[in-house]
C-alpha cells in the first residue's frame, strides 16, 4: 500500500478508536455527596449523572484495537515523524481508557496531568501574573445594549457562521451539556437555549466554538490527505484552547467580564490542586461575584473524575491561560500566519512536525475567517506577540 494510503487508512483508524473516549465532556459525579454539601442546587444536580452509571466504552475492546494498530505501524511503509504522531496519538487514548477504569481516584488526577499538566510549576512564574495582567489592560467591559433569548441566539449565529462556513457543512442547535453554555463538535455549534445572552456573549461563542472549534474541525475533514487533522486527542487541546481565547483577544470580542471567568477558571483549578475541596472552590467564585450556578458549574468543571475533598483537579482547565500564552510564541518564534494552525486538530509538537515537512503534506485551511486578516485583528495579535516574547524569552512550559 503507497504511503498516502497507508496514511489515509491509518487516519481512519484513529478516528474509529477515538470515538467514544470524549466522556470527560459528560461527567459523572458523586451525586449523594453533592446533595449533601449543596442543597441549593438540588435540581441542577438531579441532571447530573452519577458515578456509579458505567461508561459505554469496552476498554480491553479498545486496547485490543489499539495494539492491532501499533503492530501494524511497526512495519508500516511510512515516515518516521508521521508515524510518531500515530503512536502518540494511541498512547492518549491508552491514557484515557486507564483513566476511565480509576474514575474519582487520585490516579486519575495522575493521568490527567500527564494529558494536561500542571499549575503547581508555571502559576509560579511571575511572568504569567505580568502577562494576564497586562492582557486585562487591552480588554473593556461588556457594551452590548441587546439581549436575545436561546432561540434568537441559534438564530444569530447560523446567520453569521455562514460568512465563513457553506450552509450545508454545519448546525446550530439547542445545548444538552450542563456544565457549559455553547460548545462544538464535528459540524455542530450547540446552544444553551434556556439562557439569555448579550450580543457580545453569541459573537465570543460565534469565535470561539464556532470559527476556532468548528473551523479547525471542518478544516481537519477537508484535508486532501492528512485525515488524521480530523480526529480528536488530548494532546491537541491544548492548542485548541489557546487558539479559543486568543481568536476572542484578536477580534476585539473578549470582555472584562469574560476575561475574568478565564482568570477565575485558572484559580479555581489552582486551588483544587493545592487542596481546596470544591465546596471552598465555590463558595470562593461566589466571592468574586460570580453567579451562584455558574460558580456551582465551574466548580464541577474543575473537579470533573477527582475527589471532591480537594488536592486534585481536572487541569484541562488550565489550557486556556497556558494555551494562550504557548501559542503566541509558538506563533512568533516560527513567524506563522494564524491559519497555519487552523488546518485542524493537532498538538504544538505536530504542528511543528507538519512545518517541517510543509512541501509534502499539501495541508490546507480552507474555512479560515476572512476578518482575521483585518488591520484591526492583525495590529492586535502583533501586540499580543510582542507582549509574549518580551516576558516568555526563552518559552513558556
Amino acid at each position: 500500500m503507497k504511503s498516502e494510503a497507508l496514511i489515509i487508512d491509518f487516519s481512519d483508524q484513529l478516528k474509529e478508536i477515538s470515538q467514544g473516549l470524549s466522556f470527560l465532556g459528560r461527567p459523572r459525579y458523586q451525586l449523594s455527596y453533592l446533595h449533601k454539601q449543596f442543597p441549593e442546587h438540588q435540581d441542577f444536580i438531579s441532571q447530573l449523572e452519577d458515578i456509579s452509571i458505567p461508561l459505554k466504552v469496552d476498554p480491553e475492546e479498545k486496547r485490543q484495537k489499539i495494539r492491532e494498530v501499533l503492530l501494524r505501524l511497526e512495519s508500516a511503509d511510512l515516515d518516521p515523524w508521521i508515524k510518531k504522531i500515530f503512536v502518540a496519538r494511541l498512547e492518549d487514548y491508552t491514557t484515557l481508557l486507564r483513566m476511565m477504569e480509576v474514575f474519582g481516584t487520585v490516579f486519575f488526577y495522575q493521568k490527567c496531568t500527564e494529558l494536561y499538566g500542571t499549575g503547581n510549576i508555571k502559576h509560579l512564574e511571575s511572568g504569567f501574573h505580568y502577562f494576564v495582567d497586562e492582557v486585562t489592560k487591552m480588554v473593556e467591559s461588556d457594551q452590548s445594549t441587546k439581549s436575545y433569548t436561546g432561540d434568537e441566539g441559534i438564530e444569530f449565529l447560523e446567520t453569521k457562521l455562514l460568512n465563513v462556513f457553506p450552509r450545508d457543512r454545519f448546525e446550530v442547535k439547542p445545548s444538552t451539556s450542563l456544565l457549559s453554555d455553547s460548545s462544538a463538535g464535528r459540524r455542530v455549534l450547540k446552544l444553551n437555549t434556556s439562557k439569555s445572552f448579550t450580543e457580545n456573549q453569541l459573537n465570543i461563542f460565534l469565535v470561539h466554538e464556532g470559527w476556532a472549534h468548528l473551523g479547525t474541525s471542518l478544516n481537519g475533514q477537508d484535508q486532501p490527505l492528512h485525515h488524521w487533522l480530523a480526529a480528536w486527542a488530548p494532546r491537541t487541546t491544548f492548542l485548541q484552547e489557546g487558539l479559543a481565547v486568543l481568536v476572542e483577544l484578536v477580534t476585539g470580542n473578549m470582555t472584562q467580564e469574560r476575561w475574568q471567568k478565564i482568570k477565575l477558571r485558572h484559580l479555581a483549578c489552582l486551588m483544587a490542586e493545592r487542596g481546596s475541596n470544591l465546596n471552598e472552590v465555590y463558595h470562593f467564585l461566589i466571592h468574586q461575584d460570580m453567579d451562584r450556578l455558574d460558580a456551582f458549574k465551574l466548580s464541577l468543571r474543575v473537579f470533573r473524575g477527582v475527589d471532591p475533598r480537594g488536592g486534585q483537579a481536572f487541569t484541562k482547565e488550565l489550557l486556556y491561560l497556558h494555551g494562550l500564552i504557548q501559542l503566541l510564541y509558538h506563533l512568533s518564534f516560527f513567524n506563522l500566519h494564524l491559519s497555519s494552525v487552523f488546518a485542524g486538530k493537532m498538538s504544538f509538537g505536530e504542528h511543528v512536525g507538519i512545518l517541517a515537512h510543509q512541501h509534502e503534506t499539501k495541508i490546507v485551511s480552507p474555512f479560515f475567517p476572512a476578518e482575521l486578516d483585518s488591520p484591526e485583528c492583525l495590529a492586535r495579535l502583533q501586540k499580543l506577540k510582542d507582549l509574549c516574547r518580551a516576558i516568555f524569552k526563552g518559552g513558556f512550559g
